[in-house]
């Protein structure tokens, strides 16, 4: 081999580094696109999850105030404007049983 043959091999040598390298900056940099994108959606799940929470906290804190009669009126209420239980249920903490009895007691009152 001459050195204008050994020349040219090296020249190849580095022009297939110098791609390898590109592909390889170019493949990482796309790696690291698609983890921030990620963080970021990871981000914005972590505040509404914040959001919700401290909104079912609040209610949580409102309805400890409220007594039980309290609650009780609340909820006949809202089923006497027409609101349908899983609303109430949502709005007022209160579990569906504890609602549906209220209303089957409030219907026996009314009908005597």
């Amino acid at each position: 081999m001459n050195t204008e043959q050994l020349q040219f091999l090296f020249s190849l040598f580095s022009f297939i580094g110098v791609i390898g390298i590109l592909i390889y900056l170019i493949l990482e940099r796309s790696k690291a696109d698609i983890k921030a994108d990620r963080l970021e959606l990871f981000e914005s799940r972590v505040v509404s999850l914040q959001d919700y929470v401290y909104e079912l906290e609040e209610r949580l804190e409102s309805n400890k105030k409220l007594t039980q009669d309290e609650i009780k009126d609340q909820i006949i209420e809202m089923y006497e404007e027409g609101k349908d239980l899983m609303v109430i249920e949502n709005s007022l903490d209160v579990p569906r049983a504890k609602i549906e009895m209220v209303l089957k007691f409030h219907k026996l009152k009314t009908e005597r």
